[in-house]
């Protein structure tokens, strides 16, 4: 290993935002390893530190920072161009996920590392979480038998479907992504880790139920902070409740949260409009069908009218069952009824125990470490992993993580065709 790869690796981070701050944490909690040198942001760049700042994330490219590194974490729409410009000067990325909006694009950008040899790791972060790492490794130890069918729900939380999918970055398909690409392509990522196979076709439904202009109540305002006490006061999505009361779950989203920037956000930004008077048209629930080699079904419903946010799965297989609320697994095999239930705190079951119930669960993947960070500390596992493989991997080694995330990506595009086109069964090529 050369000097260079002895001490902290050196990265560009492109876009101050909720990821781009998530990432960009790693280099504080262990500057041995992570060092930012440069941010790109045209509002909240110093909310990262770092010695250099740029307003534009091609002002930044173009001066060509001395780093190994760029996380990717613009507006969907900006990833591709910033992807294969930066790919183009040599740099690997850690690119938040969509690739980008397109299926050509997003070949376009795999093909593009291959090519140079370069890493791009997507932000699929669940699969870098315990509790996901040991469904994995509980299905891969074949104590259960094989995986017959799964069934899945992604609980978006009301409160955060109303961020957003009506009033934020993703509420509009054509100015950022297709929603179940956006969101879901987390999901699709798990399944096909976990089965180890590849998706042959894809039917979806899905809709906008209630945030249509038509649903908006007589009298009510564009804008939250002007609409009539009587009817703000008992609203749901009241941005003044969601942003400003005490109870607010969307805190963790925004850079400053202080009661001055706060009543701004609901003064000034989209977050203050009336979700009944938005430009959204991405579903508020959405079901997809998917039919895996083997003969594996998978559904999956992204529904935003839930209590929490929060992945709930059952996963059917031929000797035993596996069902996970997003906090604890229960298991249970068939041939002696013998069940389990490990409950995932903030240290986490380890593999090793698992082992002892489920033999070659331990030899299944590797054992994601404890942390922190966000989506149960799989943040910063991504990013470990990240600079593991730029340290340590081989040519194939990078290859095969960059072309990983282009699976899920198909699905999701299969999905949108699909749920475009009545719900059309869409074959994957």
């Amino acid at each position: 290993m050369d000097e260079k790869a002895r001490g902290p690796v050196k990265a560009i981070v492109l876009g101050a935002g909720y990821r781009g701050r998530a990432y960009a944490a790693y280099a504080t909690a262990h500057p041995d390893r992570l060092e930012i040198v440069g941010v790109a942001d045209p509002e909240q760049a110093s909310t990262i530190m770092s010695p250099r700042y740029w307003g534009d994330w091609r002002e930044c490219l173009l001066a060509r920072p001395d780093a190994d590194l760029v996380f990717i974490t613009l507006p969907d729409a900006l990833h591709h161009q910033a992807a294969i410009t930066a790919l183009d000067m040599g740099y690997n990325l850690l690119l938040e996920k969509p690739l980008a909006t397109t299926e050509a694009q997003c070949r376009e950008i795999i093909d593009m590392a291959n090519a140079k040899g370069l890493l791009v790791i997507t932000g699929h972060v669940l699969r870098h979480t315990r509790y996901f790492a040991h469904i994995k490794a509980i299905i891969d130890s074949g104590t259960l038998g094989e995986v017959v069918s799964i069934a899945h729900q992604e609980s978006a939380g009301y409160f955060k479907a109303a961020h957003s999918l009506c009033r934020g970055n993703w509420a509009n398909a054509a100015k950022s992504s297709p929603i179940i690409l956006q969101k879901c392509s987390h999901d699709f990522d798990l399944f096909a880790w976990w089965l180890g196979r590849r998706c042959r076709r894809v039917s979806s439904f899905g809709s906008i139920s209630l945030f249509r202009k038509e649903n908006r109540p007589d009298g009510a305002a564009e804008r939250c902070e002007d609409c009539p006490g009587s009817i703000e006061q008992g609203c749901i999505w009241s941005a003044r409740r969601m942003y400003l009361g005490e109870d607010s779950k969307l805190g963790y989203m925004f850079a400053d949260t202080s009661r001055e920037a706060m009543e701004r956000v609901v003064r000034e930004t989209d977050f203050g409009r009336c979700v009944y008077a938005c430009d959204n048209d991405v579903p508020d629930h959405q079901v997809v069908s998917m039919e895996f080699e083997g003969g594996a079904t998978v559904s999956l419903v992204m529904a935003g009218f839930t209590e929490h946010n929060v992945r709930s799965t059952r996963i059917s297989c031929t000797r035993g069952e596996i069902v996970g609320d997003g906090s604890t697994l229960h298991i249970c095999r068939f041939v002696d009824n013998k069940t389990w239930d490990i409950s995932h705190d903030a240290t986490g079951a380890g593999l090793s125990p698992l082992a002892a119930q489920f033999p070659g669960a331990a030899n299944s993947a590797p054992e994601p470490s404890s942390n922190e960070s966000r989506h149960g500390g799989g943040d910063f596992n991504l990013v470990t992993e990240a600079l593991h493989l730029m340290k340590n991997g081989s040519r194939d080694a990078i290859k095969a993580v960059t072309e990983q995330s282009l699976e899920s990506h198909l699905i999701a595009f299969a999905a949108e065709e699909s749920r475009l086109n009545g719900g059309k069964v869409v074959e994957l090529k």
